[in-house]
């Protein structure tokens, strides 16, 4: 009986870690030392059949420190940084005030 206990208590300790034990990495943020220069991309479809890239340039400035961007020649206001890191730019809130647009680096 103790034999059947002890194994019980062995399965049911064994099945709570595994459950516990679980990773909440989250990757919003600025990661300290990676760059916004350079050039990014960001896929999307549209659905009114016009399949030519679009490109734009704009001049910029960054403050790493509050994650603001400013891009005087795209947008009027100030853009959010969500996410910077070596591969990876997510900005809120851009170009819509309801959305997030997530950047690759090139």
């Amino acid at each position: 009986m103790k034999k059947n206990f002890l194994c019980l208590l062995t399965i049911a300790l064994v099945a709570m870690l595994s459950v516990s034990l679980s990773s909440c990495k989250n990757d919003e943020g600025i990661v300290e030392g990676a760059t916004i220069l350079g050039e990014w991309v960001h896929v999307y479809t549209e659905f009114d059949n016009d399949d030519l890239p679009e490109t734009g340039n704009s001049t910029f400035t960054f403050d790493p420190k509050t994650g603001v961007l400013k891009m005087p020649g795209l947008t009027y206001r100030d853009i959010k940084v969500a996410t910077l890191t070596e591969t990876k730019l997510k900005l809120k809130y851009f170009p819509d005030d309801d959305e997030a647009t997530t950047f690759s680096r090139k």
